[in-house]
């Protein structure tokens, strides 16, 4: 049976209490670590709508504000619980023998294998994995993008990269959110690395790096974290350099039901087009 993360969606599941066993339970800090549950099991009633996030200012030396405008939101999640017996059956499952590429003049460039099973979450073995990305999930698309729209993971499967493979630079297309759990990482393994959609051709000499400047940023993982974020963001893996086998494990979203607003005319009725 799944574990309970309702604790990590901010609604918890209610029964009815006896009067005189709530008034002891209230004087006592009674919050369940390990709760959460997947988005279909939250209470349809929604006591206050999302609030969505400002824009993040900074005030300059010289008393001005620097205003970050459009940032890019990618969520980090530890995994609260111990996984051994679902990176057990991760490390058994079965992935393509081989990924080669092309010849890029140093030989052939050799990528992650991917598993043969892209509905992997949907796994009984992940079923704890599963609820714990969804709460996740809940928590990013209404609390960062202050959006009402439930989001469905549509595929997932595993990533699997021995000593010499790399994961080439892609984004997630006919996906909104992506994310990647991380089962098997460290420090010493490749970090993922993102490449700016504001890189320019042209590009001004600089003394140091920062979220201005920066064309790409290497984001070493720990063992069981997981990252959100927009689909389009362009991402990659470099080369494994460690005898260890890195495996992660990634899957795209889409929102249940129609999209968008009759009245701004960015309407989209889905169950049109099936």
């Amino acid at each position: 049976m799944p574990l309970d993360f309702s604790d990590l969606t901010g609604k918890k599941k209610t029964t009815e209490v006896p009067k005189h066993i709530q008034e002891k339970a209230n004087l006592v800090n009674s919050v369940n670590k390990e709760g959460f549950y997947s988005p279909d099991k939250t209470p349809e009633e929604k006591e206050t709508k999302p609030s969505s996030m400002g824009y993040p200012v900074q005030q300059t030396p010289a008393g001005d504000e620097l205003l970050q405008l459009f940032p890019t939101p990618l969520l980090i999640c530890p995994y609260p619980v111990d996984y051994s017996k679902e990176l057990e059956w991760i490390r058994n499952s079965e992935c393509r023998r081989d990924n080669r590429g092309n010849d890029e003049g140093n030989g052939v460039v050799h990528y992650n294998r991917q598993s043969e099973d892209t509905f992997v979450l949907d796994r009984p073995e992940l079923a704890n994995i599963r609820a714990f990305i969804e709460a996740k999930l809940h928590q990013y698309v209404t609390q960062i993008f202050a959006s009402t729209d439930k989001m469905v993971i549509t595929q997932s499967w595993l990533n699997k990269s021995k000593k010499g493979e790399s994961h080439h630079e892609h984004v997630h297309p006919n996906s909104i959110v992506s994310g990647v759990w991380y089962p098997q990482i460290h420090e010493q393994l490749p970090p993922i690395q993102f490449r700016s959609k504001n890189q320019r051709d042209v590009s001004l000499q600089t003394e140091k790096y920062n979220t201005f400047n920066s064309a790409t940023f290497m984001l070493p993982m720990k063992k069981g974290e997981l990252i959100i974020f927009p689909s389009n963001l362009t991402h990659s893996v470099p080369a494994n350099q460690s005898e260890e086998e890195r495996i992660s494990l990634s899957f795209n979203t889409w929102p249940k039901g129609n999209m968008g607003d009759e009245k701004s005319l960015t309407y989209l009725p889905l169950d049109r087009c099936v």
